[in-house]
């Protein structure tokens, strides 16, 4: 009895050294300073990385966050849109005959986004569907105050407009960052009017970047999961750095509300964009030529190609009907950049700017062949 006892008992000390021992490592492993990951490297030997979880490095990427919303923030603006229309009341001994007839022309509000000044002197860059079919504009700074705003131009194709207020003295303005060094992984910071809340600040990541989706002809997405809404279209989309990395646009979601799939016009494109409209009022793009077509798979199989486009149609009097491209040519190369879709590669046609030169590779009877094409203008919008 008394045996049973001591190992009961030396049972009962162990467990609680043991407990003891695990309190004291995990309380260990919580104040560290880091904690050790294993990765393999690229000749499949094991590596330890160090990465940091310190509370202190938390609270200084706070920080970063705050200082960039402060920061930002007065240099954007709510946007309100309205139209001019004819309401009709029910007459009374007062109403004048015209109004009677035809009605009372009234300003009526119709709907809200977000913008943000891109200089000093108060040119505001907002999305196109925000702007379309209205006849004034009121853009709301962020310490209240209100200016009416004039339309400078608007680029259906791309999805950009600028607007322009009067302000007395110079507008605090973000700047643009290079969006071709944006990664997965980076952090996004948007900035809106969700629902009328106006300067609202999220946080998220950038999930992809150079994303197309057929949505605008002319188009260069970044796709990330920082939360916005109705009323974000038109804000800024910005790095840890505080400068503009895109221009929200757009979300996709089954019911409407945002699930993470937030997607920003590219900076680099909205910059090119947003120049043009403040010097000319319109934007000019370079014009090739050509209809393109996804690349049939027997027309890979056939050739062994692993990448490049079908030119389908080649448009009478075009520059490419000048440099010698024929309907059935298969677009291998822009520049020296290998094509693979559609969108991406008018992208890149577009990028050039109208009567400068573009080098494409083609494929043609089973020969590959270099064409330089000078770009004309194309028209319209």
């Amino acid at each position: 009895m008394d045996r049973e006892k001591m190992v009961k008992n030396s049972v009962l000390f162990i467990s609680c050294v043991s407990l003891l021992a695990i309190v004291w490592i995990l309380s260990a492993i919580y104040h560290s300073s880091g904690r050790t990951e294993v990765r393999e490297t690229s000749s499949g030997a094991p590596q330890t990385v160090s990465v940091s979880v310190s509370p202190q490095s938390a609270r200084t990427l706070q920080d970063d966050f705050a200082r960039i919303a402060e920061q930002s923030l007065p240099s954007v603006v709510v946007i309100r849109t309205g139209r001019t229309v004819n309401l009709w009341r029910r007459a009374d001994a007062y109403d004048d005959v015209h109004e009677y007839y035809y009605g009372k022309r009234e300003r009526v509000p119709t709907g809200q986004g977000s913008g943000f000044f891109v200089n000093e002197k108060g040119h505001i860059l907002t999305n196109y569907h925000i702007i379309k079919g209205q006849e004034y504009f009121r853009a709301i700074l962020h310490d209240g105050r209100e200016f009416d705003a004039k339309l400078v131009g608007g680029d259906p194709l791309s999805d950009l407009a600028v607007l322009k207020i009067e302000y007395p003295g110079k507008t605090p303005f973000l700047r643009f960052a290079d969006s071709e060094k944006v990664k997965a992984g980076h952090w996004a910071i948007a900035i809106g009017a969700p629902f009328s809340l106006s300067h609202t600040v999220t946080v998220g990541v950038v999930s992809f970047n150079r994303r197309t989706v057929g949505l605008n002809v002319h188009e260069n997405f970044i796709q990330f999961d920082a939360s916005i809404n109705p009323g974000n279209s038109g804000g800024p989309l910005l790095n840890i750095e505080g400068n503009v990395i895109g221009v929200n646009d757009f979300i996709l979601s089954p019911q409407g509300g945002n699930i993470g799939l937030g997607f920003a016009i590219a900076g680099n494109l909205a910059k090119g964009i947003c120049s043009d409209l403040i010097e000319k009022g319109h934007t000019e793009r370079s014009w090739v030529g050509i209809y393109m077509r996804e690349l049939p798979g027997d027309l890979k199989a056939k050739g062994n190609l692993d990448h490049g486009v079908l030119v389908a149609r080649v448009y009478r009097n075009s520059p490419a009907q000048r440099g010698g491209i024929l309907p059935g040519d298969i677009l291998l190369k822009v520049d020296g950049k290998d094509v693979r879709e559609v969108s991406t590669t008018r992208l890149l046609l577009f990028s050039k700017r109208p009567g400068e030169t573009v080098r494409l590779q083609i494929l043609r009877d089973g020969q590959k062949k270099e064409i330089d094409i000078k770009t004309g203008v194309l028209s319209g919008n």
